[in-house]
């Protein structure tokens, strides 16, 4: 089967190769009419664009490039959704790289990117300080959005979610059915933590409970059997305390979700012995045993605000007059048998 072209599209849409192209782009210049002739044929026929030649005529390649630090969860699918839909009404294409919170990694992906020619990049750095220097480098020819992990010293648009508040509800509701021995587990050099673990902190400070050091974890994120690990030592080394904790609260998806594996083999009993809660966008927390009590981020949107925010950037001529914005949705908790039995 031939490759369609804008030749053969125009051919058989009796046009002009430049009305077609127009449409196909979009134009002001072309009325609805034609432009939606034109693209349902182009859809139909299985048309695609030529990127080197767009490149070399526009200087763009309509791609935006998405670097993330892991893609092992529905948090990361659901994120990714809402960007690649919000991409694809403004005619622009996504690929991804998962960078598995390697900074080596990060900054190969974020190379790669470059090289690739996108027209913007939308960035979810492992932490607060991974590959800074090149993302400033970076920043001052490609336009950078910021999500997720927002606490990123880069001035450009940033996409999140009200992080402290977050946390502080789950220990508001821990503290509420009368756990007041509160431990948390955090992931070590997570762009996230910082502002999560300060939630958790507030909320101790707001109800004078003292916090108690042994109780704040960080674990190993490098990998997932290096979590399971690492988490499984400390659930023993916390409950061998003098005063041990009688809830948990996981501050990312992957800790939360594999808690309640970890706590099964140890068996321990949830939420009898330690209540459960933390961060978790999986659909699947109802049906875990028991159910997990989560708080769930609009993930949905976070993508689908991040790819706003670039394509509008990169629509502007002078980028210097743009006003930043570090946007913070809110999160959502929802309460279940981890927590309340």
């Amino acid at each position: 089967m031939a490759k369609t072209t804008l030749k053969s599209l125009a051919q058989a849409l009796n046009m002009s190769v430049s009305t077609v192209s127009k449409a196909l782009n979009d134009s002001h210049e072309i009325s609805e009419v034609t432009k939606r002739t034109v693209q349902e044929f182009a859809k139909k026929h299985n048309y695609q664009p030529n990127v080197l030649a767009k490149f070399l005529k526009t200087g763009k390649t309509n791609t935006i490039g998405v670097v993330l630090p892991k893609m092992t969860g529905p948090f990361e699918a659901q994120i990714i959704a809402g960007m690649q839909k919000t991409a694809a009404n403004h005619h622009y294409r996504i690929i991804i790289m998962n960078t598995m919170e390697n900074e080596e990694l990060e900054r190969l992906a974020l190379q790669s990117m470059l090289d690739k020619s996108v027209d913007g990049i939308l960035l979810c750095p492992i932490h607060e300080e991974s590959n800074i220097v090149l993302a400033k480098q970076i920043l001052k020819t490609t336009p950078v959005v910021i999500f997720d992990r927002t606490h990123y010293p880069l001035e450009t648009h940033k996409v999140g979610v009200l992080n402290i508040e977050g946390t502080y509800n789950a220990c508001k509701h821990l503290l509420d059915i009368g756990r007041r021995q509160i431990a948390i587990f955090c992931g070590a050099r997570q762009g996230i933590t910082t502002k999560r673990l300060s939630g958790y902190i507030e909320a101790h400070n707001d109800f004078q409970i003292p916090v108690t050091p042994e109780y704040i974890v960080h674990c190993n994120v490098k990998s997932l059997l290096d979590l399971q690990v690492d988490m499984e030592n400390h659930v023993k080394a916390l409950l061998r305390l003098p005063n041990p904790p009688n809830a948990i609260i996981g501050v990312a998806d992957t800790i939360t979700t594999h808690l309640l594996g970890i706590l099964a083999k140890l068996e321990i009993k949830v939420p009898e012995t330690l209540a459960v809660i933390g961060f978790a966008n999986t659909d699947l927390a109802l049906s875990l045993n028991p159910s997990l009590s989560t708080i769930r981020q609009p993930t949905t949107e976070i993508g689908e605000i991040s790819v706003t925010k670039l394509v509008e950037t990169m629509q502007k001529k002078n980028r210097s007059q743009i006003e930043w914005e570090d946007i913070k949705l809110p999160t959502s908790i929802q309460l279940r048998r981890s927590t309340i039995g």
